[in-house]
């Protein structure tokens, strides 16, 4: 990295200057067009970033909080929206200044990325694989670190039953009368999948319900191409779980343009892990189970706030409820909720 005293001399300006410019105080401090151009064009020529983090400790006000949230970079970036809505309400509600920061990184390479913790009051981890889990549980951070979704003897978390959310569904066509269902799934990312599926799976068979599975991608093109396979099955089921509701609208879509009627022929439920727009103004309203992100991020926060406060040690954790929405395409019209400890 250059020196200010290097671009000063490429320049021809003296170092003051150079901070001056770099700062963006150049206005105030009258500095010439001219001048601030030709060290602007030095310190491209030079190759020069400024030291964000350096930065960051001379001007930061000493109330001001950084929370980093470390989001994994693949077809659960969408959801990431609901996850920061919550945690902004959370953060309004409080009585500090929070900042947050988002940390982007890559499935299975958690450990790339926890150089950030540096730069950071507490961290909220999301989306942790199985190596990412096992690269956490022997590890120990100087700040307080809460996971999102997963479970460790060694952290504090936040969860949902990740057997409800394949219970209710098979619950659900079991009232409804149905024998005959089918199952989109995409690839496993970490064991709660494993566990909705394997609940689904153990619920259905146990209402005499027979399920075929069908793994796609985990987006709405993967959706439509297992709603293309389910319409050459002979005979085609009378229910479809999707464990994601992407997936769930990509099928309906293939279905309806097979000529399926949905739900006369076909209900369909998904976990409901996407926007509720998204779910509410599909072709068919999609009936789901609600996974609480918002709700989760908030408790997230609320817990980074009780490791700070010392009223809290790890490993602790919270578990929050998820509710059956039932909406057109399962059994109901939008709007009309059941709550998921009441099935």
């Amino acid at each position: 990295m250059p020196t200010i005293r290097e671009i000063a001399k490429e320049a021809g300006v003296s170092s003051s200057t150079v901070s001056i410019v770099l700062n963006g105080k150049s206005e105030e401090r009258k500095i010439p067009q001219i001048t601030q151009k030709k060290i602007m064009d030095a310190a491209r020529k030079l190759n020069y970033h400024p030291n964000v983090a350096a930065r960051r400790l001379r001007i930061q006000p000493s109330d001001n909080l950084i929370i980093a949230v470390f989001w994994a970079s693949d077809f659960r970036a969408p959801m990431m929206v609901r996850f920061l809505q919550g945690l902004q309400q959370a953060i309004l509600k409080s009585k500090k200044n929070w900042e947050v920061i988002i940390h982007p990184y890559q499935n299975n390479k958690l450990n790339e990325s926890m150089q950030a913790l540096e730069m950071c009051n507490a961290a909220v981890i999301c989306n942790a694989s199985i190596q990412d889990m096992r690269f956490l549980e022997h590890r120990s951070f100087p700040v307080p670190t809460v996971l999102y979704n997963r479970h460790s003897d060694k952290f504090c978390t936040v969860n949902v039953d990740d057997n409800l959310l394949g219970a209710i569904p098979a619950k659900v066509f079991a009232d409804r009368g149905h024998k005959n269902a089918g199952l989109v799934v995409s690839k496993s990312v970490f064991p709660g999948m494993d566990v909705r599926v394997s609940s689904f799976l153990l619920h259905a068979e146990k209402a005499g319900i027979a399920v075929r599975q069908i793994n796609q991608e985990n987006s709405m093109e993967g959706g439509y191409r297992g709603g293309e396979s389910l319409c050459t099955w002979n005979p085609m089921p009378d229910c479809l779980f999707c464990t994601s509701d992407m997936m769930a609208i990509g099928a309906m879509k293939a279905l309806l343009r097979a000529g399926v009627r949905i739900p006369e022929e076909m209900e369909i439920i998904s976990v409901g892990n996407g926007e509720r727009e998204l779910e509410e103004y599909a072709c068919v309203s999609l009936s789901v189970v609600h996974l609480p992100m918002e709700k989760m991020a908030e408790a997230c926060f609320e817990l980074v706030l009780d490791l700070m406060a010392g009223k809290v040690e790890p490993p602790y954790s919270v578990e929050l409820p998820v509710k059956y929405i039932t909406r057109d395409s399962c059994g109901g019209s939008a709007d009309q909720e059941d709550a998921a400890e009441n099935r």
